[in-house]
């Protein structure tokens, strides 16, 4: 269904298959949209994504604890794919 799956670690070393839906820019940071790829899952995860040194075509992927940025980023990405909430593009 989606073409771009990363697989994430989890604290308890589970890995764990996402779809990589979008990167947002927010006031100077990159976050990434994910979904669970191997669910049937509705809940969205979002986690800033630093430019990883050894590789820059790579992220490195870190949690967010400011509930205002979470809003934030999923409202942007929201407006920028209606089509995954039921809505047609605006013209």
């Amino acid at each position: 269904m989606y073409d771009d799956i990363i697989v994430l670690t989890d604290e308890n070393g589970a890995d764990i298959r996402f779809a990589l839906l979008d990167v947002v820019p927010y006031e100077g940071d990159d976050y990434a949209v994910l979904l669970p790829a191997d669910e049937d899952a509705e809940m969205f995860t979002i986690l800033r994504a630093d430019p990883d040194p050894a590789d820059p075509e790579d992220y490195l992927f870190c949690g967010i604890d400011e509930q205002e940025i979470i809003d934030a980023v999923f409202a942007m990405f929201q407006e920028r794919h209606p089509e995954l909430f039921g809505e047609s593009p605006a013209d």
